[in-house]
């Protein structure tokens, strides 16, 4: 699938009925936006190695970010579109940076929001995000020690993808993942809720949010 925003493909991957947008963007930051992320107060967890998080949980209120929020936002809006095959509108609840080197994020998802995007504007060294599900599809119908030929998207219980500059991956945000970074890497994340009209009268549905 290609999209309007120069990316070379969006791809997706399926762990465990759940679907994972991955795209490539050529993108390069400049020098005024590098510095504006530079600038961010960051908090660091003394007690973990985790990385440089940004205070601000709603950066894409700076206008100066507005071309990397246009970039997550409409790529959002193609897996939406594309992949869930949903008409249902989204706003955008929560933005945050990452600065790592050398850096775990351990294992976590997102509460209040429905799709989450990460987009990987630089990357150096041997990065890597993993999404775990506990238990594949083949596990949860009888929970026995498979002896696997090939991993796929019904027999396996983890799917690490190794992260690239420009690379943007998008996913339901109850898809519980982490990072292992050996390198240098800068990431921005955004999380996104429906909004407007859900449901129907006459079902019993209808919902306004």
């Amino acid at each position: 699938m290609q999209s309007m925003l120069n990316i070379k493909y969006m791809e997706c991957i399926v762990i465990n009925g759940s679907p994972i947008g991955i795209g490539k963007i050529n993108f390069d930051l400049t020098e005024e936006e590098r510095k504006n992320i530079l600038d961010l107060r960051y908090i660091k967890k003394i007690e973990h190695n985790d990385p440089l998080i940004s205070e601000n949980s709603s950066i894409f209120k700076d206008k100066k970010l507005e071309r990397i929020e246009n970039i997550m936002s409409g790529c959002v809006e193609e897996y939406k579109d594309k992949i869930l095959q949903i008409k249902n509108k989204l706003r955008l609840v929560h933005s945050w940076s990452t600065i790592n080197n050398n850096t775990n994020h351990k294992l976590h998802a997102h509460k209040n929001s429905l799709i989450s995007c990460s987009f990987y504007l630089e990357s150096e060294g041997k990065n890597k995000i993993i999404f775990k599900v506990g238990k594949s599809i083949l596990e949860k119908c009888h929970y026995l020690d498979y002896d696997i030929k090939e991993y796929n998207a019904f027999n396996s219980e983890n799917l690490t993808i190794n992260i690239d500059k420009g690379m943007i991956v998008i996913f339901l945000s109850d898809l519980e993942h982490e990072s292992i970074n050996k390198g240098k890497k800068i990431m921005f994340g955004s999380n996104y809720f429906i909004t407007g009209k859900l449901g129907k009268q006459e079902k019993y549905t209808y919902l306004e949010i």
